[in-house]
């Protein structure tokens, strides 16, 4: 049998990916433990606001690619 589905070029998985843990994060951050400010917090403010930016991108993306015929 031959399995179906959609391919996805290495960029898209990683967004989808990055997008995913944003919004885990976003989550665990109202229950008061915010995942990126524990794992690169310490390693400098910029990091973290870095990580952030990445992750906004990566939604960005899949929203477009969701809404893309």
């Amino acid at each position: 049998m031959k399995k179906g589905g959609v391919k996805m070029s290495w960029y898209l998985k990683t967004a989808l990916v990055l997008a995913n843990i944003g919004a885990i994060n976003w989550g665990l951050d109202k229950l008061g433990w915010n995942a990126v400010e524990a794992l690169v917090g310490s390693w400098s403010p910029m990091t973290a606001l870095i990580v952030y930016y990445l992750v906004a991108i990566c939604g960005i993306v899949g929203l477009i690619k969701v809404f893309k015929k």
